[in-house]
C-alpha cells in the first residue's frame, strides 16, 4: 500500500467525489487531493493528513497508517492488513518493521512479518 493508494480506497469507501472531500477537508483544493491520490505529489503536510483523515473518518490506527505513508513509506499489503487488524500489537513494532532495512528478502507475509515483530518485541 502507498499513499496514493490508500487515499483511493478511503475516499472510495466512503463514496466521496473529491469535490466533496475537498469540502469535508476545510476546502483543501480537489486537484491536490487528486493529484495525491494519482500519486503525482507525495508527501504531504501534518496539517494536510489531518485535515483529510478528519474528513474520511479515519480511525486511530488507520491515522498511524496514512501519517506513515505521508512520510512515502510503502507498506507490503500483508503488513498493511496487519496494521489494521492486530490491535493488539503496538503501533511503534508496526512504524519500526514498516521503515526497517532487511538484507536479502523483505517478508511478503503476514506469518514473516509477525516473526519480525517478535524478534523486535525482544529486544
Amino acid at each position: 500500500m502507498d499513499l496514493a493508494g490508500f487515499i483511493a480506497t478511503m475516499r472510495e469507501r466512503k463514496e466521496l467525489s473529491f469535490r466533496d472531500l475537498e469540502r469535508r477537508a476545510g476546502d483543501l483544493d480537489h486537484a491536490y487531493i487528486w493529484r495525491l491520490e494519482k500519486g503525482d505529489r507525495a508527501a504531504p503536510s501534518e496539517e494536510t493528513v489531518t485535515r483529510l483523515a478528519s474528513a474520511l473518518e479515519l480511525g486511530d490506527r488507520e491515522i498511524d497508517v496514512f501519517r506513515l505513508l505521508a512520510k512515502s513509506v510503502s507498506i507490503e499489503d500483508s503488513l498493511y492488513e496487519l496494521m489494521l487488524t492486530r490491535m493488539d500489537i503496538p503501533w511503534e513494532d508496526f512504524e519500526d518493521v514498516a521503515t526497517m532495512s532487511f538484507r536479502g528478502e523483505r517478508p511478503n507475509t503476514q506469518e514473516a512479518w509477525l516473526k519480525r515483530i517478535a524478534l523486535i518485541q525482544q529486544m
